[in-house]
């Protein structure tokens, strides 16, 4: 047990200094190139699974920083080492875009050692990165206005929320690649454009930011579909009298002796 806890000191008296060393500002960025630049550290401690401690400074012997007064880190406090083996210990790395958050010191100094976290990070930049730069080669395909509507029919009717707005549903159908691909704005004002196009018509209805599918846009669906399949049928039809009437055209150009076919069984010299 005590070779336990002098390992747990010899850990947080090296380790700590390196981390308090890159503590992270009040606001981190989280996007853009300043959140891919970010690497800080939050050292935190909780008791009874609440918010009790956040460091800022260590001298060797103590921790020290700001005590949680409910709401808020407020209250100056310091903390010796033998304290923090009585807390929960927490070690939330801010790694570019990445968060990663360790359970304890020895959680951290595994990974801080082998890297083995950081190696994971880093193989799935690389294959999102692949991903990113193969879809920003594909062209971005509008939805029809018909396509479009029955897309917003169908989502808002596994949403709680009735109301959609525009970044919102192009998320949805094209995934979140969408917002790095290079034609992003110009697709983005074609789908807006769809969409107050049916908000005029009445099957959309615009609530602030937020687009809502009204009742008739059911009934301007039943109607698209009608429509389509009067049109299928007709071209159907088009087709079969096409043919019957190249068939009857071909029989009757035969029969008048303008085209001879050939003979397949000749039975004129076949003996009585």
């Amino acid at each position: 047990m005590e070779c336990k806890f002098e390992m747990k000191i010899w850990l947080l008296k090296r380790l700590l200094p390196r981390l308090i060393a890159r503590s992270c500002e009040s606001r981190i960025p989280r996007s853009g190139k300043r959140g891919e630049a970010v690497n800080c550290y939050v050292v935190a401690m909780d008791r009874n699974y609440e918010p009790y401690f956040l460091a800022t400074a260590f001298d060797g012997n103590k921790l020290s920083g700001l005590k949680w007064d409910g709401r808020s880190y407020s209250e100056d406090l310091d903390l010796s080492l033998s304290e923090l083996l009585h807390g929960q210990l927490s070690i939330t790395h801010y790694y570019g875009l990445s968060e990663v958050t360790f359970s304890s010191i020895y959680d951290f100094a595994w990974h801080y050692f082998t890297r083995i976290i950081y190696l994971k990070i880093r193989l799935y930049r690389h294959i999102d990165a692949s991903f990113q730069y193969f879809f920003n080669k594909k062209r971005l395909v509008t939805k029809r206005r018909m396509d479009l509507l029955a897309f917003m029919v169908e989502d808002q009717l596994v949403r709680t929320h009735k109301g959609i707005d525009l970044l919102s549903l192009m998320s949805k159908i094209y995934s979140m690649r969408m917002f790095l691909h290079p034609s992003r704005e110009v697709q983005r004002e074609k789908v807006r454009l769809y969409l107050e196009s049916l908000v005029q018509s009445g099957e959309l209805r615009k609530v602030n930011t937020e687009y809502v599918v009204e009742g008739k846009a059911i009934e301007t669906l039943e109607k698209h579909e009608e429509t389509e399949q009067r049109h299928t049928e007709a071209v159907k039809l088009q087709r079969k009298m096409f043919w019957l009437t190249f068939v009857a055209v071909t029989f009757a150009v035969v029969q008048a002796g303008v085209i001879k076919l050939p003979t397949i069984i000749d039975l004129s010299n076949t003996a009585p």
